[in-house]
């Protein structure tokens, strides 16, 4: 054990077990990891991954609790033995409550188990299994309850509730980004007719002024959207199906708002996990990536066009100063349409092929190719998301806080 004071429940625990022998990582025995609720840290607690950390754990339970209490960071150790099977399943946390079931005994009529020696090539066919899921037994797939069941019902409700806690935590709203959301699913933000925008809680008021550079970021993201004039100069704050379901989320899940500034609220936001937003801004980088590989193509097709017309250019160039005697030929060119004589080619030894270049470059002269001309990659521009009715929208969110 080292000598210096551990600085954190983490670090105390890992080096309790890593005394012990147990190696630490995600391809390894163990790891460690905390437990959040509702974006708060609650505790710390160890993630087992192989059968043999677990025995090693079930048979230094009292040891670890009390290597792990000398360090100021108490932990509990449970063991737990499920269906009569003797391979424990054990928990390491510094919260909740402690669990240690007695090993299940030996059946009278079982018979001892041969000792069997494993070849080295079952030996690596063993070591390239995946590694058990965290809690999980090693020795069978976990087995899940039949669909319809209430076991199968909560189940995929805590799944629902994970993935709804996920997408409001990725929101990173502030308190008053979320209040201009909820204020656009009333109605209440509107343009008045000079262009100012104002939050109108109650119909009929002047309400109070908003900076619009706080708007841009909910805009772009997808969750609201500036609708066409609806009166007099005027213009309305909509809320989206993505604006929707993020309000809802944030209102379920309530994630610990982001604390910005005023610069910090104009930058970009993400947009909603799994909303239209999400899939449009991925549509567009497929689509500008498979541009911009199309672009690549033609721009080295043309880069290797020129490369071969400026290589026939030079040989014709030095046949042409061959045939003129010509010891340097810097700054001089061939007239156009100039064809090498019999005589001269017989007398020079000229190539063929260039002979043959020279002939249909006579015939018929090849333009010196253009490089196309290429710009920044531009993402693809897709039309705003549409408004939601302001009266139909209320009655959904109540009817799903409901």
């Amino acid at each position: 054990m080292p000598s210096t004071a551990p600085s954190s429940p983490t670090v105390a625990i890992a080096r309790v077990l890593r005394s012990l022998g147990l190696t630490q990582g995600r391809c390894c025995d163990f790891r460690v990891t905390g437990e959040y609720r509702n974006g708060e840290r609650i505790g710390t607690f160890v993630v087992v991954l192989t059968s043999h950390a677990e025995e090693v754990v079930a048979t230094n339970a009292d040891e670890i609790e009390r290597l792990v209490g000398e360090t100021g960071f108490p932990f509990r150790v449970s063991v737990r033995y499920f269906n009569g099977k003797s391979h424990p399943v054990t928990n390491i946390a510094n919260y909740g409550s402690r669990v240690r079931d007695a090993p299940p005994a030996p059946a009278a009529t079982e018979e001892p188990t041969p000792i069997v020696i494993e070849e080295p090539a079952e030996a690596e066919a063993a070591a390239e299994e995946p590694l058990a899921a965290p809690g999980a037994k090693a020795d069978a797939a976990p087995e899940l309850p039949p669909a319809g069941t209430t076991a199968a019902n909560f189940l995929e409700g805590a799944r629902q509730r994970a993935w709804g806690r996920e997408r409001a935590d990725a929101l990173g709203w502030s308190e008053r980004q979320a209040y201009l959301v909820a204020s656009a699913a009333t109605g209440g933000l509107v343009y008045d007719r000079h262009g100012i925008l104002r939050d109108r809680p109650r119909p009929g008021t002047l309400g109070a002024q908003v900076d619009e550079a706080r708007l841009g970021p909910l805009v772009k993201a997808g969750f609201l959207v500036v609708t066409e004039p609806y009166g007099p100069g005027s213009k309305r704050v909509g809320i989206t199906a993505d604006g929707r379901d993020a309000l809802f989320l944030w209102r379920v899940h309530r994630p610990t708002p982001a604390v910005k500034d005023r610069k910090e609220e104009r930058e970009d936001l993400q947009p909603l996990i799994g909303g239209e937003a999400a899939a449009r801004f991925a549509q567009a980088w497929v689509e500008g990536r498979r541009r911009a590989e199309a672009e690549r193509a033609a721009f080295y097709a043309a880069m290797d066009e020129l490369h071969a017309w400026e290589d026939r250019e030079e040989k014709r160039a030095e046949a042409w100063a061959k045939v003129q005697g010509f010891t340097h030929r810097l700054g001089r060119k061939p007239p156009a349409g100039w064809v090498p004589t019999d005589e001269e080619i017989a007398q020079h030894r000229l190539n063929p092929q260039v002979v043959d270049d020279l002939r249909a470059e006579a015939a018929h002269p090849t333009p010196k190719p253009e490089l196309p001309k290429s710009g920044p990659v531009r993402l693809v521009r897709h039309a705003p998301l549409p408004a939601l009715d302001a009266a139909t929208e209320q009655l959904s969110l109540f009817a799903e806080a409901a």
